[in-house]
């Protein structure tokens, strides 16, 4: 068994590990120093509860609006499901054929098999047509009943 002299083991692979030691300890060294931060600031108000909320714009940029249902309360005079029809206050109104829906006065989803004639109901005619798209040429079409509710 040879034994090595002490100076040819130092310039083995020993100083080769204490050297990547020395360079791993600069760069952690140089990773802990100030310098530019990448932080991201959010508008609003602080806190970081109030962070992660959307703004929202005082006015809304043009575009399609979304058109309301407003409920009319009424009294069905006749119901004519042949002709889709119904009566309220003396004229026929047209029921939309795909979007009709009728409510009972729980909430449930009831067919259109379930109007009667003297019922009290609120109904919500489809949103009319912008003034734009209505020409002298043409008529405009009666609107749809697209809601009923029926109260009783």
């Amino acid at each position: 068994m040879t034994h090595a002299h002490p100076a040819a083991r130092a310039a083995g692979p020993l100083p080769i590990a204490r050297a990547a030691l020395v360079a791993l300890a600069a760069l952690v060294a140089l990773a802990a120093l100030p310098g530019t931060a990448g932080a991201v600031a959010v508008a609003g108000p602080g806190g970081t509860a109030e962070q992660g909320r959307r703004l929202v714009e005082a006015t809304p940029a043009a575009g399609a609006t979304v058109a309301t249902l407003d409920l009319v309360a009424a009294r069905l005079e006749a119901v004519d499901l042949a002709a889709g029809t119904v009566t309220v206050r003396g004229q026929r109104v047209p029921l939309h054929a795909e979007q009709l829906r009728v409510l009972g006065s729980g909430g449930q989803v009831l067919g259109p098999r379930s109007l009667r004639a003297g019922q009290p109901v609120r109904l919500a005619l489809e949103p009319a047509l912008p003034a734009a798209a209505a020409s002298a040429a043409a008529p405009v079409p009666a609107r749809r009943i697209v809601l009923i509710y029926i109260d009783g």
